[in-house]
């Protein structure tokens, strides 16, 4: 009986906490291992920045400062 709660609570704070981790400063994230948590969240497909996210670790890409104009080509790509 909790488990939907849990879902619906706890999926957006990881995607949050990924789409966070990727830029941030510090963050760092493994794109495939990233990318393969991003895949077991149950989202909503209008998920703001789900798909820009997608293509930056699709692309490879670890983190926004390592890779300074992913996000912008990411989001012009899934415009």
């Amino acid at each position: 009986m909790k488990e939907p709660t849990y879902r619906t609570a706890l999926h957006p704070a990881v995607f949050c906490g990924l789409r966070t981790s990727f830029h941030d400063l510090s963050g760092d994230l493994e794109p495939a291992a990233a990318l393969a948590l991003l895949d077991r969240l149950d989202l909503p497909t209008n998920t703001r920045h789900l798909a820009e996210l997608r293509h930056v670790l699709t692309a490879g890409h670890k983190n926004h400062y390592r890779s300074p104009r992913a996000w912008d080509d990411a989001v012009r790509s899934c415009s």
